[in-house]
């Protein structure tokens, strides 16, 4: 009776373990955000998972890799739209887009002694990828950092392609006190 429960409890152990296991390869990225990846909703230390998925929104945080290197954005622009950034002002598609998320970061960088006044400069989407092209090509996104100073981002790598990002950064496991979904607004 015991060695038949020992057998039971070890088959159900190994059960759970190749259950975690393909979870992590197949559905969940864990990363710890570093410093430069820090800003009003996620800081530095942050135990969160990047889930794997298809649907990436505008204004979603994402982990994403360039040269082997992992970094944390916020998806700005997707397939099929124009963008231009402009006085500190966001033209999507045309249209004047409110970040309101930025207004934390944005008000301490121009509080700061030496700010030139510009959270974020100007770009245009030809200036991005070094050709005439209006629009973001298919399976790409403009990712930016939500602290603009940091230009580790889309600014500097270009458009990032769909097989760059590796999950769509939505929950937080640590610390406990802020465990749950992470707000993006």
């Amino acid at each position: 009776m015991v060695k038949r429960d020992l057998i039971r409890n070890i088959l159900i152990l190994m059960g759970v373990i190749f259950i975690l296991v393909l979870l992590r390869l197949f559905v969940f990225t864990p990363y710890t955000i570093k410093t430069e990846d820090a800003n009003h909703y996620l800081a530095k230390g942050d135990l969160v998972l990047a889930t794997k998925q298809d649907k990436i929104q505008r204004e979603d945080f994402v982990l994403y890799e360039v040269k082997g290197k992992e970094y944390v954005g916020r998806v700005i622009a997707k397939e099929n739209d124009s963008v231009i950034y402009m006085d500190n002002v966001l033209y999507l598609n045309n249209k004047i887009q409110t970040e309101n998320y930025l207004a934390p970061l944005k008000e301490k960088y121009l509080a700061t002694p030496g700010s030139t006044g510009y959270f974020t400069h100007d770009f245009t989407l030809s200036m991005l990828t070094g050709s005439d092209t209006k629009k973001i090509s298919k399976d790409s996104y403009l990712i930016l950092n939500d602290n603009r100073q940091d230009t580790k981002d889309s600014r500097e790598f270009g458009l990032i392609s769909s097989n760059q990002i590796k999950g769509v950064i939505s929950f937080r496991l640590a610390p406990l006190k802020k465990f749950g979904f992470i707000e993006t607004k």
